[in-house]
């Protein structure tokens, strides 16, 4: 498994000294967060590349993209044609970004924006496929995928918030461009088995996976099931990265990476 470290670990200002960090620790891959890089009004091209230059200057490559629709307003999958075309328009230019950055795959974790509100199970479901195929075709000349993450109502979530609901609409959509993220936190926080859900899914069907703690909390006293993780990706194949997804602490920030990578590293083997 290849490991990556995503940026939200460490302030936009601190991203020098982190790279360089990452250089140091051996770590070739780092997950993005595109508003990170420039305001979404700033992002253009030229930025873009200018950027994926500065990462290769340092041995680093992009694993993955997330917080695809951070510091946006009026998008949702869920809500009226408006808000959903907004949705897919943006969804389109974040393809863009991960093709140019040579990043293979977004997390779509985003609960607000997959809210059912009034909705049923079925109907939200229903919606969930239809709109994900539109999302599929409208992004897969660009090799890019949407990879939907099951997160729990302790993040604010209402549909979409287990690992087999995701399997059946992703099944459903049956396009490459629109798979499943297993996040352990996530999982456990929703009620569910991390080490079931990989099984579940097979390696074939997990196209990212986050290394987490609830709350995005720090590695120095882990509390999810990072261990029975591990023997689950390793059971059955999987082959893909692993990022570090945690926010930056109030303490050190380069030690706490540095316990995050050691911690990925002995307990998921990941280089």
């Amino acid at each position: 498994m290849r490991l990556s470290v995503s940026h939200i670990a460490w302030s936009a200002e601190e991203e020098p000294e982190a790279l360089a960090l990452l250089a140091r620790l051996g770590i070739s891959q780092l997950e993005v967060a595109p508003a990170r890089i420039a305001p979404w009004a700033e992002l253009d091209a030229a930025r873009v590349r200018a950027y994926r230059a500065a990462l290769a200057a340092q041995g680093l490559g992009v694993s993955s993209l997330q917080a695809l629709y951070f510091g946006t307003g009026g998008l949702s999958l869920m809500e009226d044609a408006p808000a959903f075309d907004a949705f897919l328009a943006h969804t389109r230019r974040v393809a863009e970004i991960g093709a140019a950055l040579r990043a293979p795959v977004g997390v779509f974790g985003a609960p607000g924006l997959k809210r059912r509100g009034a909705l049923s199970e079925a109907e939200a479901r229903a919606r969930a496929v239809e709109r994900l195929a539109q999302v599929a075709e409208a992004i897969a000349d660009t090799g890019f995928t949407l990879a939907l993450e099951p997160v729990p109502a302790r993040y604010g979530a209402d549909f979409l918030m287990r690992t087999e609901e995701i399997l059946e609409v992703v099944a459903a959509v049956g396009h490459p461009a629109v798979g499943l993220h297993l996040d352990v936190s996530c999982v456990e926080l929703g009620g569910g088995d991390i080490a079931a859900a990989i099984a579940r899914a097979g390696a074939d069907g997990i196209r990212h996976f986050h290394i987490a703690e609830p709350d995005l909390a720090g590695f120095a006293a882990p509390v999810a099931g990072h261990a029975a993780a591990a023997a689950a990706l390793e059971g059955v194949g999987y082959d893909g990265t692993v990022a570090i997804e945690m926010r930056r602490p109030d303490a050190d920030w380069a030690c706490a990476v540095i316990t995050a990578v050691e911690h990925a590293r002995r307990v998921y083997g990941a280089t």
